[in-house]
């Protein structure tokens, strides 16, 4: 059966480790960081070529519909899904497969990713998906997988299976987080891939997996009105969990596409300094792996390494690398204290 691509961006989420530039009412998915566009419309633009504007939909938070269609002035407005809270991934990707289901476009071939990567040749990234969609149109779970340049603890790996063929691999187990001598083990062995959180399925087969694996999110999904603002105490009452905890460390259907494109996550200062994103002028000394983000003052830098230095109108971020992961925490307790700077 042939299928059509249909592009779902995942674009909630407040991107709490890269405050203060990120807040609540502008998250980092819609902040221009490494060029003229979007976070945003950088993601959507690499749909050209396997689907068009009608075949993009978007799931985001609530407040966030006249950012996304400013952004994205094209957008359908019955591919606005718009979330009254988070409730994490398989929510999420459920309601948009749900959503398709009911339009009779089961068969469609879900192109499922977040709004917040970089990725450096868009054709590479078709590429993979025009790769992908074989396997994805025969009812397998596809994911794709990003070959590692170095022993990164931030992501989760994928094991590479057996080969079907044609660049398609069998995913043997998923793992967490490792730690750094983990994580080197991981490299020298060159079987695990970084997990992307990108997937592609048919929009049948995924709603089919998510009602085996998780019964009541499922039961919960079918429950709400069909539209583009579900009942916010219908949508809250949603199980929230990861579809990769939910359902694709369960699924026995899973296979991966290792990436033929570079790529970087933006999850937070550390992570975007390989990326290059910085603003302002930088003057440094004997310092190194630094990243400044200022509103063009000169920054002076002497004998430091590993820090971020983080300058908005409204507050100041001056933090180690090591610190980088604990940046949500303090935001959640400085939302008590001073909810306007968050």
């Amino acid at each position: 059966m042939e299928s059509s691509f249909f592009g779902v961006i995942m674009a909630g989420g407040r991107g709490t480790r890269f405050w203060p530039v990120s807040t609540r009412k502008l998250p980092k998915q819609f902040l221009c960081l490494t060029g003229d566009r979007t976070m945003l419309q950088e993601t959507a633009l690499r749909f050209e070529g396997l689907c068009g504007h009608g075949e993009i939909m978007v799931v985001t938070g609530g407040d966030h519909r006249k950012i996304v269609q400013e952004q994205l002035p094209w957008i359908m407005e019955e591919n606005l899904l718009l979330e009254p809270s988070g409730r994490n991934t398989a929510a999420c990707i459920g309601w948009a497969a749900r959503t398709l289901v009911d339009r009779g476009r089961g068969s469609d071939l879900m192109v499922v990713v977040p709004s917040d990567h970089i990725i450096d040749k868009p054709e590479g990234f078709r590429n993979t998906l025009l790769k992908a969609a074989e396997p994805a149109a025969d009812g397998k779970l596809v994911t794709i997988g990003i070959t590692p340049d170095r022993p990164a603890t931030g992501y989760g790996y994928l094991e590479k299976g057996k080969s079907f063929g044609k660049g398609v691999y069998e995913v043997s187990s998923f793992s967490e987080k490792p730690d750094l001598e983990k994580a080197e083990e991981y490299l020298e062995s060159g079987n695990y891939l970084w997990n992307a959180g990108m997937f592609i399925w048919r929009a049948d087969v995924i709603m089919d997996k998510i009602t085996g694996y998780l019964p009541g999110l499922s039961e919960g999904l079918w429950k709400l009105d069909p539209g583009t603002c579900p009942d916010p105490e219908q949508y809250d009452a949603l199980q929230a969990v990861s579809i990769d905890f939910g359902v694709m460390e369960k699924a026995d259907n899973v296979v991966m596409v290792p990436a033929e494109f570079g790529w970087n996550d933006i999850g937070d200062w550390p992570s975007a300094r390989r990326c290059g994103v910085g603003r302002g002028e930088v003057f440094a000394m004997d310092s190194e792996n630094t990243t400044v983000w200022n509103g063009g003052k000169l920054t002076v830098l002497l004998g430091v390494s590993n820090v971020s230095v983080v300058e908005t109108d409204s507050a100041t971020l001056i933090m180690s690398d090591e610190y980088s992961q604990k940046l949500r925490d303090f935001v959640a307790e400085l939302e008590d204290e001073k909810p306007d700077l968050v």
